[in-house]
Parts: structure tokens; sequence; C-alpha cells
């Protein structure tokens, strides 16, 4: 498989994962604008005490930041970096591990937790952790 298929792989990973962290956002953009009855109440989308609108300003950063990174990959304009892959890997691995415990931990023992029982927000940092992974993962088997 030659080095442009392999970018086009984690770039459509990135944009896949991008979607579903979109749906996050969106979701709870439309319960802060126009509440509807079909998707959960705003209070299940919040899993801090974040403003909305610093935590939509962060959503649309990390979103934007996906973006570029993506492109920069699928276009062979990112040069990978092994040790920054190294870095990326052990830290989204942390990442993953504490979020997937969250979950775990607040759909049994501490659901009577706030920041445990909330399992939206819970999987959609599972999702940014899987975003981290896979940059990681193409600076990983890709620097040098």
């Amino acid at each position: 498989m030659n080095q442009s298929h392999k970018n086009n792989i984690y770039g459509c990973w990135l944009i896949g994962l991008l979607a579903l962290f979109s749906l996050r956002v969106i979701g709870q953009f439309i319960q802060v604008v126009s509440p509807v009855d079909y998707l959960p109440d705003l209070e299940y989308w919040q899993g801090s005490g974040t403003p909305y609108g610093v935590l939509l300003a962060l959503q649309l950063s990390i979103m934007v930041v996906v973006v570029f990174i993506a492109y920069r990959i699928m276009h062979g304009l990112l040069m990978a970096r092994k040790r920054l892959g190294k870095v990326l890997l052990i830290l989204g691995s942390i990442y993953f591990i504490v979020m997937l415990l969250r979950l775990i931990l607040g759909v049994t023992v501490l659901s009577d937790s706030p920041w445990f029982s909330k399992s939206i927000p819970a999987f959609f940092h599972l999702v940014l952790a899987g975003t981290v992974l896979t940059i990681g993962h193409y600076h990983w088997c890709n620097g040098k």
C-alpha cells in the first residue's frame, strides 16, 4: 500500500471521528437554542461546569484543528514525527482508559455522581481520545 493511500485512510478515520464528535456539538447546540423532545435534555449533554459559550468555542476549535490535521495528512503535508507519535499514543491511551472507566463506573457503581453519570460527554470523550490515538498512530508509523 503506497503512502498516499495510507494517508487517505488516516484522514478518513479522522473525518469519521470528527463526524461523530460533531453530533455532540450539534445536539447540544439544538438543546441550548431551541430544545426538542427527541434529544436528551441539555443537562445530559453537559459533563462539567464549563459555561456553554466557552465549551462551544473549545469544541469548534477542536473541530477546526482536526479538519486541518486531516487535510494535511491526506495531502501529504504533515511531517510525521515518531517521538510525537509516541507521546500522543501514551496520552491518548491514558485519556481513553480514564474516560472508559468514567463511562463504566457511571453506569454502574457511581451512577449517583453527576460527573460519572453523564454518559453522553463520556462517550464523546472516547471519540476525542480515538482522534488523539489516530493522529499518534500516524506519527508513530510514518515518522523518523
